[in-house]
């Protein structure tokens, strides 16, 4: 190879280190030299021969300890920043309206799709009302913003190729939509004839659906700092935390008791899906590893029910307080609607992409999804009061629950709800279980049972008469 040739390649070292181009360079640079047509004039003496077996573990070895020293720290999980991510491709197609924005992108990974270009319109009227509101500068919220450019864009999974100006300028504009949108939903003055969203109620279930959704998510810290910073106090002090105003708005679409809002005064997340994953998150601590060795299911409601065992639907502060006791199987209702499909959906998808975190969601989709093997489990446990009335078709939540179900990866053994699969499972197999299925799982069964008992009771009554004869006549 001719000199030129050989400063060609070596040339683009000087891009940033990570790159593909200088991961691609450094390869052909390997490569190259590893054949080349002679050794060079001046090599060390004690060097070992260009394109020899020790010439090759003496690169592999410098390259390797290269990479280790610019690998960072700690477990990948403790290390990366990101979290904001794409719904994993297993989980992809379940419900495409519960994937993507249908009105309103929050973020760069949807914000050119022709269905949100309305709102995109609009953010700029938010923005204005948003500054007026608090008497903010624009000038000051651009410039912090700006200075958090690098710690939102490591927030997302994926590279965000946008310029600065633009990914800054997305950055301000979706804030203060959100923020502005919070505020304004908290006030009980008369709704404006022409307000884009309020005038027209029909779109707000549409609209909090896209703000729940996890590929259209903004970094809460950002949204955390400029609420902090652009609200006035007494506003705070009217309306709430940045969390309160989050939850109230969602508890339109799932509404719980306004008791539970103090204890979420404080509440953070990473963004809004995560914020109301957190207030979700069950009351009861989670479960310790059990060391019992059963499947890793339990039989579904129709298979359960013949064991006398039998379902309530639980008031409980959260849709995850599952219990077990004296054959009773406890579980919150659940009403299996779009929002809740959004919210399961997404939820699921967030336990996949994320390390080290308890994922009960996806414990309770899990166990849900053993329960639910065909629409008539639905039906059993809608007639319980566990499946809202208003909830979709029996179809649609059995087809829901069986495809979330086979898309996750899941360990009963990890489970916060591992006691509750134990206790089930255990009464199943016992001895107990298995007479109430053998012997009263129908009503003919129960006939014959009788029947047979009230045979014996004649046989035997007859037996005792007849030697109570014998010896009288005698």
């Amino acid at each position: 190879m001719s000199d030129h040739a050989a400063i060609e390649i070596v040339e683009p070292n000087d891009a940033a280190v990570g790159t593909d181009a200088a991961w691609t360079t450094e390869e052909e640079q390997f490569e190259t030299a590893e054949t080349p047509p002679h050794a060079p004039p001046h090599a060390p003496p004690h060097a070992p021969a260009v394109g020899s077996p020790d010439d090759t573990v003496t690169r592999c070895l410098a390259q390797v300890k290269r990479l280790l020293q610019e690998a960072p720290g700690g477990s990948p999980a403790e290390t990366s920043p990101h979290t904001i991510f794409r719904v994993p491709q297993p989980l992809r197609g379940i419900d495409p309206e519960a994937e993507e924005p249908e009105i309103v992108s929050i973020g760069p990974y949807h914000r050119e799709q022709p269905q949100v270009l309305v709102f995109e319109r609009l953010k700029p009227r938010f923005l204005e009302s948003f500054l007026h509101r608090t008497k903010s500068d624009l000038k000051g919220l651009a410039e912090f913003v700006a200075g958090e450019e690098s710690s939102a864009r490591s927030c997302y999974s994926e590279h965000v190729d946008m310029t600065s100006s633009d990914f800054v300028q997305m950055m301000l504009l979706d804030s203060c939509f959100v923020l502005e949108l919070l505020l304004h939903f908290c006030e009980s003055d008369a709704t404006d004839e022409y307000d884009p969203i309020f005038a027209r109620p029909q779109i707000i279930p549409i609209l909090i659906r896209d703000l729940l959704k996890l590929e259209n998510q903004i970094p809460y810290f950002l949204l955390h700092s400029l609420f902090n910073r652009a609200v006035p106090s007494n506003l705070k002090g009217e309306r709430g935390s940045l969390a309160i105003l989050a939850l109230k708005l969602f508890n339109l679409a799932y509404p719980r008791p306004m008791a539970l809002f103090k204890s979420w005064e404080n509440l953070e997340g990473e963004h809004l899906l995560d914020l109301l994953y957190k207030s979700l998150s069950p009351a009861r601590p989670k479960s310790t590893k059990e060391s019992w060795s059963l499947a890793q299911s339990v039989p579904c409601v129709t298979e359960l029910r013949p064991s006398r065992i039998y379902f309530e639907s639980e008031k409980a502060d959260s849709l995850l307080d599952i219990s077990f006791h004296e054959r009773i199987l406890q579980i919150p209702e659940i009403a299996i609607n779009d929002f809740m499909t959004t919210v399961l959906i997404n939820c699921v998808s967030l336990d996949q992409c994320r390390e080290n975190r308890s994922k009960y969601m996806t414990d309770y989709v899990s166990f849900m999804h053993c329960l639910i093997n065909q629409p008539k489990d639905v039906s059993l446990l809608r007639s319980d009061g566990i499946i809202a009335l208003y909830s979709r078709d029996d179809q649609y939540v059995a087809d829901l629950f069986s495809k979330l179900g086979k898309s996750i990866s899941f360990n009963v053994h990890d489970c916060f709800l591992s006691k509750q699969f134990e206790e089930l499972e255990s009464y199943y197999r016992s001895n107990r279980a298995k007479m109430m299925r053998t012997y009263f799982s129908c009503p003919w069964s129960v006939i014959s049972l009788f029947s047979a008992f009230l045979i014996v009771v004649l046989t035997i009554t007859q037996t005792v008469m007849a030697i109570l004869a014998y010896r009288f006549h005698r």
